[in-house]
């Protein structure tokens, strides 16, 4: 494999990955009775919503010509790492949907976003690799920094939450 698509597919997924990141948060808000935690997942809803517009301001700062060629990946490993990631990660609206109807307590719905944050860290390293440097890669350092730290926030609200019980969510 000598090609992965184009610099425009791969921002294409980023953007849709932060478009259901939006989705699935807002969903969890309404989903969660806490209101700490609902106010954590509004907060990321917002930060995911600020992260598609970053992309989209992105793209649309590199030229059309770059975007439309294709991206250069001559043992296939882009393709293939890009490819392992957006299999486990939650690529559709739907899904993230059905994912977080399945989530019964905060705990596992905050399991869920951690899992959903590290997959797009995964994902956006994997991208950076895919672009060359004066296409964005240090947007895309600030993103992936962002991305790692809505890890954090989750990782210490689940933790501080644990502390005091665990009640369902609906």
């Amino acid at each position: 494999m000598f090609v992965f698509g184009t610099a425009d597919d791969v921002f294409g997924m980023a953007i849709r990955i932060e478009e259901n990141g939006f989705a699935f948060y807002s969903g969890a808000a309404k989903k969660t009775q806490e209101t700490a935690i609902k106010k954590l997942f509004e907060e990321l809803a917002n930060m995911e919503q600020g992260h598609v517009t970053a992309f989209k301001s992105l793209r649309a700062t590199i030229p059309a010509a770059l975007l439309e060629t294709p991206v250069w990946d001559p043992e296939g490993l882009a393709e293939s790492y890009l490819q392992a990631t957006a299999d486990t990660h939650i690529f559709t609206i739907e899904a993230a949907q059905t994912r977080l109807k399945s989530a019964m307590t905060v705990e596992q719905t905050i399991d869920m976003a951690i899992q959903f944050e590290k997959d797009s860290v995964a994902f956006f390293l994997g991208m950076k690799e895919l672009i060359s440097d004066h296409d964005g890669k240090d947007e895309i350092n600030k993103l992936i920094g962002a991305e790692m730290e809505h890890v954090r926030m989750l990782s210490r609200s689940k933790w501080v939450f644990s502390q005091g019980g665990s009640p369902r969510v609906e």
